[in-house]
């Protein structure tokens, strides 16, 4: 009994272990691939059910997709809709995992869990490329899952001589609703779905749980999966909200359903194994029930997507006025670089955009010297300060993380591109405070000098765009506008200078509006320059990949 009760102790451990290993490794060394994955979805259902799948099949744990996924909607980079579509395919992506620990057990894949974690062990310290160790961390995780099956296996002939697990299992867990309750208590404390699904086989194999048992079992580990995107979603907003409870009434209808109809589905299983794989011993039903489920699950769904976004709308309502504030830096994404960078990249945009308002703003105040433009043009620049303080912050977090080189390459060019933005609000503040001694003086601009601030005003506004343009997809047309626009802007600044000096010979300037003029274009030029900062970190480093020339 002693060694019956260390090998479930140990084996489970390294099971649970093993399958976060794997799904870790598994995340860091397809880090690219996800970001384009994620940066390409696009608003249809399909595409976003397409994704889901497929990055849980990478990743292999769709509480991490799904945690992932609350944290994305909670920073307004995905809507209802898309989650949803990803929600359904995680739920199907993770049963490979099941589908894996099948196979092994008729393939004997945990006679080869030592070689692989051997295997997966030098990978990891011997190489120097970080996608490599990468894949080497998630071969130990491989590994370490396997070789978790193959202890706990070794504790069936135990527990087939165990008369009190016998009575435990037939006269408790083979009741549908406890077996439901255990799945879920199970799941909920171990965070894995697929680890309770191994245990789930163990006992089967030991001829402790017969299929409809296990299927009730399983039924809960869907529930119990719930639980962690519960607690991600609490400091989040209404949306964020709505993606938990739409995986839980998701995973709870389907349990319902299947629980109402349990001798259909059990047929169901049994056929469709029968076809598929007409020796296979229980495991693979077991597996099959998982990957079945979900799928049904998701058939059901999928149509019906429209209607359960506005059901979700009105059962989960808003607790405060401000319920549709978007936290884009989720403290949920740090985990998952490539998900934080693209929310710091989202902020990034963000800031471009408030930046150019202000100079829109304080461009009108020079022109009619509005003065409500103040207070508006100081909120921003209050905002624009948190805001660089923030994402500092919160970039700096992401580089304690593991990175790959290109995030690496990616964490000083966002806080260089933020600070350039705080640098602009400043330089549009300064402007404020000359337009405020100009309002005070009572002095006028010529209209030629008007006419000429309006001209570089045009080439400015033409950089912001395409500056936002290019970080929130790399645009090489855009870069090379923004290179255009400086020669251009760096000209007329020089040009308006001297147009000025000749105006102050002439007298037809005076020399306290001239001064302001000047300074007013020298401030344009810096705004100028720190734009086209942020464009060039757009061409490489704002994407991973180093500057090959400046």
């Amino acid at each position: 009994m002693k060694e019956l009760i260390f090998g479930i102790i140990g084996g489970t451990a390294l099971l649970m272990y093993g399958v976060n290993m794997m799904g870790d490794g598994l995340e860091k060394a397809s880090g690219n691939m996800m970001k384009k994955i994620l940066s390409v979805l696009t608003g249809k259902i399909w595409s976003a059910f397409l994704v889901g799948v497929f990055l849980t099949a990478i990743v292999q744990s769709s509480t991490a997709i799904t945690v992932l996924t609350v944290g994305f909607v909670n920073a307004g980079l995905m809507n209802l809709t898309q989650a949803l579509g990803i929600i359904y395919g995680a739920n199907i992506g993770t049963t490979i995992t099941a589908q894996l620990m099948a196979f092994s057990f008729k393939f004997k894949l945990t006679d080869i869990a030592l070689p692989v974690l051997g295997i997966g062990f030098a990978i990891s310290q011997f190489s120097k490329n970080k996608t490599l160790k990468n894949v080497g961390r998630a071969m130990m995780g491989f590994g370490m899952m396997f070789l978790g099956l193959k202890i706990l296996n070794g504790g069936v002939p135990y527990m087939k001589e165990s008369e009190s697990l016998k009575y435990f299992f037939t006269h408790y867990a083979s009741i549908p609703i406890l077996g439901v309750l255990l799945g879920a208590c199970v799941t909920a404390m171990v965070h894995s779905s697929a680890a309770t699904i191994g245990l789930v086989m163990v006992l089967a194999q030991a001829g402790l749980l017969d299929l409809r048992s296990a299927v009730c079992i399983m039924l809960g580990d869907n529930i119990g999966t719930c639980l962690t995107a519960q607690l991600a979603s609490m400091t989040g907003n209404i949306n964020a909200r709505r993606t938990a409870w739409a995986h839980t009434f998701y995973n709870l209808f389907g349990v319902i359903l299947t629980g109402l109809t349990l001798p259909i589905f059990l047929k169901i299983v049994s056929g469709v194994t029968l076809y598929f794989q007409p020796k296979a011993d229980i495991s693979a039903y077991i597996a099959n029930s998982h990957t079945l489920f979900n799928s049904i699950n998701a058939i059901i769904f999928l149509p019906l997507t429209k209607y359960y976004v506005e059901f979700l709308n009105k059962v989960i309502r808003p607790k405060g006025e401000n319920h549709t504030d978007k936290k884009v830096l989720d403290k949920l994404l740090i985990d998952t670089p490539v998900a934080g960078l693209q929310a710091s990249r989202s902020e990034i945009i963000r800031g471009a955009k408030i930046v150019k308002a202000m100079f829109i703003d304080v461009m009108d105040l020079v022109y009619t010297g509005d003065s409500k433009k103040i207070a508006l043009i100081g909120d921003n620049e209050v905002m624009i300060d948190k805001m660089q303080k923030d994402v500092t912050r919160y970039i700096v977090e992401i580089s304690k993380k593991e990175l790959t080189e290109s995030q690496s390459i990616m964490v000083p060019a966002m806080i260089s591109s933020i600070n350039n933005i705080e640098r602009i609000g400043d330089r549009v503040i300064d402007i404020t405070d000359l337009c405020k001694i100009k309002m005070e003086k009572d002095l006028e601009f010529t209209d030629t000098a008007v006419n000429e601030l309006k001209e570089i005003e045009g080439i400015l506004i033409e950089m912001f765009d395409n500056v936002i343009i290019a970080v929130e997809n790399k645009n090489q047309k855009s870069i090379e506008k923004m290179c255009e626009l400086e020669n251009k802007m760096d000209y007329l600044c020089n040009e308006f200078q001297k147009n000025h000096i000749k105006r102050l010979n002439e007298g037809t300037c005076s020399i306290d509006s001239g001064v302001i003029y000047i300074d007013i274009i020298s401030h344009l030029e810096r705004i100028a320059d720190h734009v086209y900062k942020i464009a060039m970190f757009t061409k490489d480093e704002l994407f991973g990949n180093k500057r090959e020339n400046n």
